[in-house]
């Protein structure tokens, strides 16, 4: 759940089960501190949420203003008040992003004023879940095992490995190597692991050329159980379900690229 904390008025929105897209949800009008935070912490409970997220509001430089202390002053009272984890994030320009679509949208200044804060609120937290699933992505392919026939760290991949036999692709750390169920083994490139409806799915393209199988094409597999390291990869047979995982993958990847983006266009890198 993530708020967008306003004097009179608290915006809020929540994430999908899934923490990969946002939500509008409503706006709080501000009664006192005490009623605040029990609405706040009851809604939390309401809503099944696992972290609140905080926009702390800055001026554009990034130095903090009056409203960035009284944020604050909330915020620290909140984690007083509830046993969740509450995050602080930079919600630069995200009131005006909201006003800007509300506008484009044809909505008039009283509806505007209805739903700005709820909408800023999810822009605060689609931006956190973006940060989150790039982390998440990164860490899946750096714990990813690489399999050596050199034995180098019990078959982890060793960037120190000075072994000219290892065919593995040691290399390249985002290649693994897959072995069919005749025996013949494949490299892949690991593209990510997701959550999809309560399943995990590893997603991999080829990294040599294989028959029948396009240089493009995105392999997927869902996993046997919840540990990456030792779960078996197994075909998806429903193909419905394996459109639905691709779109998904499809997605994710395309949020990545959009923050990469964002990022690169933002002063300093930040």
């Amino acid at each position: 759940m993530c708020l967008d904390i306003g004097d009179k008025r608290i915006g809020i929105a929540v994430s999908d089960p899934f923490n990969t897209y946002s939500l509008p949800l409503e706006t709080y009008v501000r009664k006192n501190l005490k009623t605040d935070l029990a609405f706040t912490v009851n809604l939390a409970k309401e809503k099944a949420a696992t972290a609140i997220v905080c926009g702390l509001p800055v001026n554009f430089d990034g130095t903090p203003s009056v409203q960035t202390e009284k944020a604050r002053f909330f915020i620290e009272r909140l984690k007083e008040t509830t046993n969740l984890t509450v995050y602080s994030v930079d919600e630069r320009c995200t009131t005006v992003e909201a006003e800007e679509t509300l506008i484009g949208l044809g909505k008039s200044r009283a509806e505007r004023k209805a739903v700005v804060d709820s909408l800023a609120a999810a822009n605060i937290l689609q931006g956190f879940l973006n940060e989150k699933n790039k982390k998440e992505l990164k860490m899946d392919k750096e714990n990813k095992k690489h399999h050596c026939d050199c034995g180098c760290e019990e078959h982890h991949h060793d960037e120190n490995c000075e072994h000219e036999h290892c065919d593995c692709g040691c290399e390249d750390e985002d290649i693994v190597e897959l072995t069919t169920d005749e025996g013949k083994k494949l490299k892949f490139y690991f593209v990510g692991t997701i959550e999809y409806k309560g399943k995990n799915y590893s997603a991999f393209e080829p990294a040599e050329q294989i028959d029948g199988i396009e240089d493009d094409d995105l392999i997927i597999f869902e996993l046997s159980g919840d540990d990456e390291e030792t779960a078996d990869l197994l075909p998806i047979e429903d193909e419905g379900l394996l459109n639905e995982v691709f779109e998904e993958f499809c997605r994710v990847l395309e949020e990545d690229e959009l923050a990469e983006e964002a990022a690169s266009l933002e002063p300093d890198g930040k």
